[in-house]
């Protein structure tokens, strides 16, 4: 960003604390005086199988993904009725195609796409436009720890996997 002039805003924030959203909001408005995107990708839920998650872990995993950008979308949903913005949600493959390896992952997405379906909707009233992404995998560290241990178990290899 600063090669092409543009300055960024650190904030070292947890957005699965309720707070924090209006936090960052405010410090945004702050620095920029408006808001004309907002990408919510933040979250990580466990993947753990369906019958050995505890309700704590699966709990964390919602506050963070789902209830984060919930929460961010909704305070900074006047700012982007303002300036007619953009809000993209980012969901998971695992929605489309849920395994009892990975639930909380997969029921996570799939509430990620209804939240952002249902914001599309208010957003065609207030001249936001609000769309849900769910990505193709992408090898990072988080799917090749995960192919590091379902390869062997269905006799294969990493790369085949």
């Amino acid at each position: 960003m600063k090669s092409v002039g543009a300055e960024p805003l650190i904030c070292g924030l947890d957005l699965s604390k309720p707070e924090t959203p209006g936090t960052l909001v405010r410090a945004t408005l702050d620095r920029f005086g408006r808001i004309d995107a907002l990408l919510n990708i933040a979250g990580a839920v466990p993947q753990i199988d369906l019958f050995e998650m505890t309700d704590e872990q699966w709990q964390a995993g919602m506050e963070l993904k789902l209830h984060g950008a919930r929460r961010l979308t909704i305070h900074a949903w006047d700012a982007l009725k303002a300036s007619n913005g953009s809000v993209v949600f980012m969901s998971g493959s695992a929605a489309l195609d849920p395994k009892p390896e990975f639930a909380a992952v997969a029921a996570t997405n799939a509430a990620i796409i209804a939240l952002a379906k249902a914001f599309a909707e208010q957003g065609i009233k207030n001249g936001v436009q609000v769309n849900s992404i769910v990505p193709g995998a992408v090898m990072t560290g988080r799917r090749s720890s995960f192919l590091q241990k379902w390869a062997p178990a269905h006799n294969m290899t990493v790369e085949e996997a």
